[in-house]
């Protein structure tokens, strides 16, 4: 190993161990990024608050680094389950279930990439670190797009379907659900005696049907 190539892995080590002390602060407040403070987290990842901004650079770009794992571990699941299955709408059943299991299984990266919103702080984010996190993002719907595709074309789905505004408003009734069970599951339980993992496969199912009738 070359002197640079040791200077250039001690760099992704001290930057990769800044997110994850940001990710477990960040999950210790709830979930709420706003709460943790830059300070915090060299305090959390043992290094001065000028070499944290050293290696990151600012918070916005801590949140795009933290956006472009959760996009990793989203494409990496999808891809996981789609790989053996054979029709459109069995394709698009095996990522909705991906998808619940991840919002379970890692809240943390999966919020932080569907809670995103432009704001006027991503100017002072790297271009670089912007079109990798876009450029992800594309791939997941990229893999949303040709299921609905495929399903049109092996006949699991409506044939009168337009594919990429049914690839959308699917992906926008996936995070609807996912979200409302995050937010209501109390509620629903106790106030109207629902049982919400029952609902969440009720609502996919909704989502089924429609697409299977056009």
């Amino acid at each position: 190993m070359t002197k640079d190539e040791r200077k250039e892995k001690i760099v992704e080590m001290n930057k990769k161990a800044i997110i994850d002390a940001a990710e477990a602060l960040i999950t210790e407040h709830n979930y709420d990024y706003q709460k943790v403070t830059m300070n915090d987290i060299a305090e959390k990842s043992d290094f001065t608050k000028r070499t944290v901004y050293q290696y990151i650079g600012s918070k916005e770009a801590l949140q795009f680094e933290i956006m472009i794992r959760g996009h990793e571990y989203m494409i990496k699941r999808l891809n996981d389950v789609i790989k053996d299955t054979q029709t459109g709408i069995i394709r698009l059943k095996s990522i909705a279930k991906a998808l619940y299991q991840y919002s379970h299984e890692d809240s943390l990266h999966f919020w932080m990439v569907m809670s995103y919103e432009n704001q006027h702080t991503d100017f002072e984010v790297s271009e670089e670190l912007i079109q990798k996190t876009y450029e992800l993002g594309e791939v997941s719907m990229k893999i949303l797009i040709d299921t609905i595709a495929l399903g049109v074309s092996d006949g699991s789905m409506s044939k009168d379907l337009d594919i990429k505004q049914t690839a959308f408003a699917v992906w926008s009734f996936l995070l609807g659900i996912l979200q409302t069970e995050k937010l209501k599951k109390n509620y629903m339980k106790h106030m109207h005696q629902i049982d919400v993992d029952h609902w969440v496969d009720d609502a996919l199912d909704l989502i089924y049907q429609t697409l299977q009738r056009g």
